[in-house]
Parts: structure tokens; sequence; C-alpha cells
């Protein structure tokens, strides 16, 4: 079936584009089409668009897109992406769509929410996931803790960073942020 639009257009790599062409949609949306060709020039993005038009998978895209090139040098521990999300609901939601993106690639995401056990979580950072979708909280205890290590970090994704910021996540995110290389 696949995809119409921007995506068409770029040399995505094989095992992201059978994952793409999976996909139940036969277009992309107008963010698709200006956000991922930008974001896999490597430009830094701040995105601000309706619920339900497919930022998501527009940030997804270049990400996943880019974890999959070759590494120009050998990787560091710890995770190469990091997209954090204020609530454990949107959490969910991106870990399942990043997860669709992933199928058929050799690449890692786990989640790492408030709420859920924190040895288990601490296990999943063991294993050297690619990528981590994690609630602001959460992810500085680990940082805190020392469960995981972010200076080896390729990309940054603030998913609804209004919304952090209203939630009170400020101080939360700059800490983070310090953690990362």
């Amino acid at each position: 079936r696949g995809s119409t639009g921007v995506l068409e257009q770029l040399q995505l790599d094989r095992r992201l584009q059978l994952a793409l062409d999976a996909l139940p949609f036969t277009t992309t949306t107008a963010v698709q089409d200006l956000v991922i060709p930008a974001a896999l020039a490597g430009k830094d993005l701040v995105v601000s668009a309706e619920t339900g038009s497919g930022k998501t998978l527009a940030y997804l895209v270049p990400l996943v897109q880019r974890l999959l090139a070759p590494p120009e040098s050998p990787r560091a521990a710890g995770p190469q992406a990091l997209i954090l999300v204020p609530p454990r609901e949107l959490a969910r939601q991106v870990l399942k769509q990043c997860r669709v993106l992933l199928a058929k690639t050799p690449l890692q995401v786990y989640g790492v929410t408030g709420g859920a056990d924190f040895r288990y979580q601490q296990s999943l950072f063991r294993k050297n996931p690619e990528i981590i979708v994690a609630t602001p909280g959460r992810l500085l205890e680990h940082c805190e803790r020392k469960s995981t290590r972010l200076d080896g970090l390729q990309l940054l994704v603030l998913d609804e960073a209004d919304r952090m910021l209203d939630l009170g996540f400020r101080y939360d995110v700059l800490k983070i942020n310090g953690y990362c290389a």
C-alpha cells in the first residue's frame, strides 16, 4: 500500500520504510511534510500543532532513521535518543508508536515512567536500549541514582514541552539536560 507525501521522496532505511508501509494511513499530514525533511537535515526544531496532527510520527521517523544510519564512531553506553513526555499516558502512546516503527529493526525502545517498578526499569537500562521514552520525574530519579547515563545521547525530544512547564517539570527537565553530553 505505501504512503504518499514527503515519505516517498526520502531515501529512508528499508526496515523503517517497511514499517511505514504497514501503517494504516495513505498520506502524510502537513506537519509531517514540514518536520520530517527538516529533522532529517539535522535541524533543531520547535513544532506546535494541533492534537492528532501527526507530530509524534513527524519526530519519530527522523529519529529512527538517524539511529539506523551507520555510526560515525563506536556507540557510547546508554540511550542514543531520549523522548521526554509529561504524563504516563502519553509516554505509553509514544512507546507504542515507536515500537511499530522499530518492528523490522534491531533497535530497542523502553518506557520509564513513574508508577512502575524502579528495579525493573533499572534492568531495562542494563539492556542498553537505543531509545528511552520517559517522564521527567522518573528519569531524573534514575539519573541521580546512576541507573543510566545520558552523556552519549544524540537526540533529545521534548514532547509537549509547554505542558511539562505547566505541570512544573521545568527544574527536572533542566537537571536532566545537565546529565546529557
